[in-house]
């Protein structure tokens, strides 16, 4: 899956608002339409991130055209924009459980390198955990 992720600045909450709405909008049945998943998130009283989710490069690609479009017809409604974009490595909740259905067996796969890598990083992970739990024992037994 690839990542597009938003970030974009707006004169007040007033365009930011309406900036939002237009987002579920075109989630609904405009450019982004064709997204796995879509969120906005409002980092600031004018500033707003949005991450959509794509299957494939090819369909992240296929709206560029009209996304651009639509920010093009937006002008005034924001002062700034700019995207990120790559491939979507993990997709879980707290606990482990899947936040889309059927979409995290295929990303959680993953390659024997990224295999070693999270068991390389759990490793570590575990050996933190040993060392805070000895300074926990050597605070709790000094009264």
């Amino acid at each position: 899956m690839i990542a597009r992720i938003i970030m974009s600045e707006h004169p007040d909450e007033q365009n930011l608002q309406l900036f939002t709405s237009d987002h579920a909008k075109a989630v609904s049945n405009g450019f982004l339409s064709n997204t796995e998943f879509s969120i906005s998130v409002q980092t600031s009283p004018t500033s707003l991130l949005v991450i959509s989710g794509y299957k494939d490069q090819k369909s992240a690609d296929s709206n560029l055209e009209a996304r651009q479009k639509w920010f093009d017809d937006r002008k005034g409604k924001y002062i700034d924009t700019f995207y990120y974009e790559g491939d979507i490595k993990t997709v879980v909740r707290g606990g482990g459980q899947p936040l889309i259905e059927g979409l995290n067996t295929e990303i959680l796969k993953g390659t024997s390198s990224d295999n070693n890598i999270l068991k390389d990083e759990l490793r570590a992970l575990k050996a933190e955990i040993s060392e805070v739990k000895e300074m926990v024992k050597l605070l709790t037994s000094k009264k």
